[in-house]
């Protein structure tokens, strides 16, 4: 009920606003905004809104004395090795007032953290003492540089240097001495992809694991004139399955979430220099069957106009450090979503993220830019501008194509605006020109709200998303018209525990076309649901530490309504054990009418017609802390005129952190009656991490639907900070034959450096 009375207090509020004549123009657009729109959307699932009682505004909340710290100035900084030897730390008032979030909110940790502060002109230094029961039982096994930390005991720090409870930096450090960083922006998932220069150290003995970190000043952006920074830190205990936190120590309530950070006070007279960074690089291909050399120089330049206006610009951008894609069968007939790896898109790309749209119809998907079918393209030149002027936050990027015979020369242009309302919700547009993968031209604009309000006490959140979009196609080049070109979408939902809940609808115009972005269907409706219950026991010490049940239904229909596909999972079962475990079961329906026939694999076609489908989903997962974590998943289903089965296997070896290993086998039998056809996919993976900055990291992956074998070995090695060499080879063969015959093999060695001014 407390959930419930959350939502109706503050629509009340946002009608009281819009009605009040003291409200203030920007408060009172925004509430107009919000009642228009969830007044069309929430009577559709029957909430009421129009009879909620008005109440007043909550006050800020004010941090307690205990979680407002002043930091102590050195002028002696100390030596970053991970050891605690060093006199200075002795100024620094220890910090130990942490809480168990998980698995028993509220209840003192099982172990105890210790944190100092100390700062200088030109650096936040900070370091920890984690003591531990059971020195030989900690997990240490990830040292490679930015990748997840989650099998590991670590560290997590959180800071907002504006203040603003928008905006701020994440930092990660491992057991192993693995670091990770990110950005932060509210109430969405962290950006692991920004790169920042910064450095920590590790050091293990009898009584636990101790951290050193140095961050520099002018590898993050902050407002000089703030008086508090926003600070939190949680650390993970993979041992016993916990975590511990500093300030806000609620499950409700995620660490990103700036507004409940404590903060740091005292940071004064901080040196940022004049915020450029120059990286140069220089690459040379060799092409191994044609026995040809190609030498690439280029650079990337970032530049701090102001502490919060970052300007990024890129020459003969390279992407040879990029991972490659994972093998990704597709039985549909939809395309295929891959992610974006590249670093240039990557960093600030929360800013260009727009209406909570996960995947389709994205207004903007860099992986258009630079990829037409699956080929590379060469980038010639890119510019990016990001920052935030008070309540505003905006990004602008301009990247210019290489000419090519059959697109011509493409420059393209991206545009996002979003303003800060109320007290976590933001208004903003989005603009989109040009066409990377034909000669056309093509225009987009759209705007979105994005809802989010937080009960202070239990950390209980609503959110809400609503987007309007339309585009717009050149006829002389492009394909089909501009009869109806809107994209328009709508979500509400409460993200809590135990219950989570959203509903979701999205309407995609025939004609909609975002030829920089990416949609899945079009001429479509969708309406889609998710309803999850949590049980924890009331023991912390149960085997159990907590169950989630739940259903989800997707339905796609045509723009008449007429059903086109319809998924229900009933029931969704998730057992999660004390010594991290997983055991998953799910069953699902699901309805598909064919209007036209398709080709599932090359030769092998679908008739049109209607049909039903019931399947059942198991598997479990081990505990991935250990040297050694294993994955297994088999699932039936009826499968349009016949049966499939699949079936996927996973093996994890650390056993040390300086390697890892890996084994993926997936096997996907299809059987229609008339045609039956087995997929295999095998993908092996070892890492061997010399130390922290040197690694060498080799996948290999094959499938027997194309026939393919291709290998990706890259050896990395970062010998001062921001200073990297790169060594890559990449071969691509097929299978005939039962023998392998090598259709590309390529050398790369690539050397970047970084110059802070």
């Amino acid at each position: 009920m407390r959930s419930t009375h959350v939502v109706r207090a503050e629509f009340a509020t946002l009608v009281d606003m819009a009605n009040c004549p003291e409200t203030s123009p920007a408060h009172e657009k925004t509430a107009m905004l919000f009642r228009i729109v969830l007044q069309k959307i929430l009577p559709l699932f029957g909430v009421p809104i129009l009879t909620i009682p008005a109440i007043a505004h909550e006050p800020p909340p004010v941090i307690p004395d205990e979680l407002l710290r002043k930091v102590t100035h050195t002028v002696a900084p100390p030596v970053i090795d991970g050891v605690l030897d060093d006199e200075v730390w002795e100024k620094a008032e220890p910090i130990t007032n942490f809480t168990q979030v998980i698995p028993a909110e509220g209840a003192p940790p099982s172990e105890v953290t210790e944190m100092r502060l100390l700062y200088d002109s030109s650096y936040l230094y900070i370091a920890f003492r984690c003591f531990d029961s059971q020195p030989d039982q900690i997990v240490a096994a990830q040292m490679q540089r930015d990748i997840s930390l989650n099998t590991d005991d670590h560290l997590t720090i959180i800071i907002d240097p504006f203040d603003r409870a928008r905006s701020g930096y994440e930092f990660q450090i491992s057991a192993a001495g693995g670091l990770r960083d990110g950005l932060v922006e509210t109430d969405a998932p962290s950006n692991y992809d920004w790169r920042g220069l910064w450095s920590g150290q590790v050091h293990r003995d009898e009584y636990g694991w101790t951290a050193e970190i140095a961050i520099p000043f002018n590898t993050i952006s902050f407002d000089r004139n703030a008086v508090k920074w926003g600070f939190n830190v949680q650390r993970y205990i993979p041992r016993t399955n916990e975590t511990i936190r500093w300030a806000s120590p609620l499950r409700n309530t995620e660490l990103t979430r700036l507004s409940a950070a404590g903060g740091l006070v005292g940071l004064e007279e901080l040196n940022q220099g004049i915020g450029l960074k120059f990286k140069p690089f220089v690459r040379a291909e060799a092409d191994l069957h044609r026995d040809s050399v190609e030498l690439k120089p280029g650079f990337d330049l970032f530049y701090s106009v102001n502490p919060t206006l970052t300007l990024a610009l890129t020459v003969n951008t390279d992407f040879a450090e990029t991972e490659v894609d994972d093998l990704v069968i597709n039985l549909t007939r939809f395309p295929t979503f891959l992610p974006e790896k590249r670093d240039f898109f990557l960093q600030d790309a929360g800013v260009f993220e727009f209406g909570g749209i996960g995947r389709s119809p994205l207004p903007f998907f860099s992986r258009r830019i630079g990829i037409v079918g699956g080929e590379e393209r060469d980038i010639l030149a890119g510019a990016r501008l990001t920052g935030r002027h008070e309540s505003l936050r905006f990004g602008l990027m301009n990247v210019q194509m290489k000419h090519e015979s059959d697109i011509g020369s493409k420059n393209l242009t991206v545009a996002r605006g979003a303003v800060d309302v109320l007290d976590e919700s933001s208004v903003g547009f989005i603009f989109t020109h040009g066409d990377p993968a034909t000669r056309g031209d093509n225009t987009l604009g759209g705007l979105d709200f994005n809802y989010l309000h937080r009960d202070p006490a239990t950390g209980n959140r609503v959110t809400g998303n609503f987007f309007l979009m339309g585009s717009h196609t050149n006829p002389a080049t492009g394909p089909g018209s501009n009869t109806d070109p809107l994209a328009i979408g709508a979500r509400i939902g409460m993200p809590n525990e135990p219950w989570r809940w959203q509903l979701g609808y999205q309407y995609i115009g025939a004609d909609f076309n975002p030829a920089l972005g990416f949609v899945q269907r079009r001429d479509r409706r969708v309406y889609d649901s998710e309803l999850v219950y949590r049980w924890r026991p009331r023991d912390s010490s149960h085997w159990i530490r907590h169950v989630d049940v739940g259903t989800t239904t997707e339905t796609w229909t045509f723009s008449d309504n007429d059903i086109e596909q319809s998924t229900v999972t009933l029931p969704d079962l998730t057992l999660h054990t004390r010594n991290n475990w997983q055991y998953y079961i799910r069953t699902f329906y699901d309805y598909e009418r064919l209007v036209r026939p398709f080709e599932i694999v090359p030769d092998v076609f679908v008739a049109p017609d209607r049909y039903d489908t019931l399947g059942i989903f198991a598997g479990f997962r081990t505990n991935t802390s250990r040297p050694i974590a294993m994955r297994f998943e088999a699932g039936y289903r009826e499968f349009y005129t016949g049966h499939r089965t699949d079936f996927l296997a996973r093996l994890r070896l650390r056993p040390s952190r300086h390697f890892f290993g890996g084994l993926d086998y997936e096997r996907t039998h299809v059987d229609l009656g008339h045609d039956r056809f087995t997929i295999h996919v095998v993908r092996s993976q070892a890492n061997i991490l010399f130390t922290p900055t040197l690694s060498w990291n080799n996948i290999v992956q094959w499938d027997s639907l194309s026939e393919n074998f291709t290998v990706n070995s890259r050896i990395r090695w970062e010998f001062r900070p921001g200073q990297e060499v790169f060594l890559v080879y990449n071969e691509n063969m097929i299978t005939e034959d039962n023998r392998f015959h090598s259709t590309d093999r390529r050398a790369i060695v690539k050397l970047g450096m970084t110059l802070a001014f």
